[in-house]
């Protein structure tokens, strides 16, 4: 996720896993690949997103987008449960057959 306003570039791993490193490599390239004028620092930082540690491997994508909500300015959900997973994937199901 990249704030362009105060030049951050922040990775983030829902799962806290070995795929950090492989993380930093793609930003870095992405990050080169912006114009100049909009590019911001290479310093990483890791985003925390208070989420909890993804612990399946079918909810990657749910807390991607929890946790971009968060990094956007939505109010913080605090560590979610199977439950309320389930709920979130059916709220964003249904914001993608609405459009």
């Amino acid at each position: 996720m990249m704030n362009l306003n105060q030049g951050e570039v922040f990775i983030y791993d829902s799962s806290a896993s070995s795929y950090l490193v492989s993380l930093r490599a793609v930003a870095q390239k992405l990050i080169t690949l912006l114009p100049n004028d909009v590019r911001p620092s290479t310093r990483l930082q890791i985003y925390e997103s208070g989420l909890g540690i993804q612990a399946d491997n079918y909810n990657c994508g749910v807390y991607v987008l929890l946790a971009f909500e968060k990094f956007c300015g939505a109010k913080p959900l605090g560590h979610v449960d199977k439950k309320t997973l389930q709920c979130l994937r059916y709220r964003y199901l249904r914001m993608c057959a609405q459009d």
